[in-house]
């Protein structure tokens, strides 16, 4: 089966989700994915979009492994299994350092051991079993599949050994064949894409402002310049330490902005699409708005693309 995705649009008021996932499920998508920044946390979207929906896989891309307890993990997951049984995939990560210490004050060390440690005990609770003092009263009816957020090579190893697939971002479709190799054996694979719809220059100015966004956290430093893009992230960091911030922008390159965002009009977002699939990547999700800063995506514009991008369209 065909998957594509929507991730779930952090900007809209959380009562108007429930709407919006029904007409999402009725055009055909297969999935939901939920992510966690500084807006809403990746639970409770989610649990608006399993009360509405019967067919939608809901999963979360990501939540930060080392941000609650590998008890408190477990505890939601295993809600959302028994609010949408089989249907529900825990996507873990481990973040970046900007998030887990410097926003919610958490030691950053060794975040690939942290994130296998965690994994594996969230696993032994679903499962029913002790790990420590902690044991869950309701765990998971039924397996809850382990995703892993996965760029660099540790923790795409990571993935091969203890996760059923893997959650790439800010990935273009020439790498993704690489990355599914180094996780070492076949895994699914889910991607969110920035979407920004416009052939216009400030549709893609504001897809330059998205990507910018992430090319000054090294995380995802690292990750473009493993895709070719050394010398736009050294130019872009250079020029936003200057205070430059639309030269930072200037440094996102047409090539890297192709790549990387999914941006012109329908057909052409649809066509690319189909490279990343023709990539092996097996669930594309469409990931709206909230990331193209200074260009607002009105509601009736977010439902206008739902359908027109919509697997029965």
């Amino acid at each position: 089966m065909e998957r594509l995705g929507l991730s779930v649009p952090t900007e809209l008021p959380l009562a108007d989700l429930p709407t919006l996932a029904r007409r999402a499920e009725e055009l055909g998508y297969t999935d939901a994915w939920s992510m966690e920044a500084n807006a809403l946390d990746a639970f409770t979207p989610l649990a608006a979009v399993a009360v509405v929906t019967r067919r939608m896989r809901l999963g979360t891309a990501i939540v930060p492994a080392t941000t609650r307890p590998a008890g408190l993990l477990a505890m939601h997951a295993a809600a959302m299994a028994e609010l949408a049984p089989g249907r529900f995939v825990l996507g873990l990560g481990s973040s970046t350092r900007a998030i887990v210490e410097g926003w919610f004050g958490f030691p950053f060390s060794a975040p690939v051991s942290r994130t296998r440690q965690v994994a594996q005990e969230v696993q032994a609770l679903l499962a029913g079993e002790r790990v420590g003092a902690m044991k869950l009263q309701r765990p998971a009816n039924g397996q809850v599949p382990l995703y892993l957020a996965a760029l660099g090579p540790g923790m795409l190893r990571l993935a091969g050994e203890v996760a059923e697939g893997v959650v790439f971002f800010l990935t273009g479709p020439r790498i993704i064949p690489r990355l599914l190799e180094e996780v070492g054996k076949p895994v699914d694979s889910v991607a969110r894409l920035i979407v920004v719809p416009g052939e216009g220059a400030d549709a893609r100015m504001a897809a330059r402002r998205s990507v910018v966004t992430y090319a000054l956290v090294p995380y995802y430093q690292r990750s473009l310049e493993r895709q070719g893009f050394g010398e736009e992230v050294a130019a872009i960091q250079m020029a936003w330490r200057a205070g430059d911030r639309e030269g930072a922008c200037r440094q996102v390159s047409d090539a890297m902005l192709d790549e990387l965002v999914l941006v012109g009009s329908e057909d052409r977002i649809r066509d690319r699409l189909e490279d990343y699939r023709r990539a092996g990547l097996r669930t594309p999700v469409l990931a709206f708005g909230f990331q193209a800063r200074g260009l607002v995506v009105a509601r009736s514009d977010l439902e206008h693309l739902l359908a027109a991008l919509a697997p029965v369209a």
